[in-house]
């Protein structure tokens, strides 16, 4: 069994798709740093806006390096861009894990924007957290096929 911190500054509902994708490891919730981190085997961000400088995984809501700022859904609204999406990165090295693109059309609205990015996060950001957590190999294109991606928002548990 594996041990992992979480650490949130406001309630995601990505926190609950992690904790059921690693329903059968240790998994902790902290809305500040707590001093036995290092205890932890891996230490995931979800809309964490403290300053971390341990070694954790983050999910940013645009293609980084682009956008790599607090509102970055606005501003790639804002720069008329028609590709955005999500990047899984290590805090500690900015490396990229990996990304899964968002077409933007000219008609899409902030909140429509908002709201897939949100629901990504929510189905791609666990599947990659457990493969990180058991040091496995993965292809997004494979993890999304096995992955559940119907109107329940990506939690794995159904037939959708």
């Amino acid at each position: 069994m594996k041990k992992v911190a979480i650490l949130y500054s406001e309630y995601s509902p990505t926190i609950d798709a992690i904790k059921y994708q690693l329903k059968d490891n240790e998994v902790l919730c902290f809305s500040q740093i707590p001093q036995n981190i290092d205890d932890f085997d891996l230490t995931i961000l979800v809309n964490f806006k403290e300053k971390f400088e341990g070694k954790a995984i983050g999910c940013h809501h645009s293609l980084l390096p682009a956008f790599n700022t607090e509102t970055p859904v606005k501003d790639v609204i804002i720069a008329g861009v028609k590709v955005t999406g999500i990047t899984i990165y290590e805090t500690d090295s900015k490396k990229i894990i990996t990304q899964y693109p968002v077409f933007i059309n000219n008609d899409t609205h902030y909140d429509e924007l908002k709201q897939e990015l949100n629901y990504l996060e929510q189905t791609i950001y666990p599947l990659v957290v457990e493969k990180i957590l058991f040091n496995q190999t993965f292809e997004i294109n494979k993890l999304l096929n096995n992955g559940c991606m119907g109107s329940c928002g990506g939690c794995g548990g159904c037939n959708h």
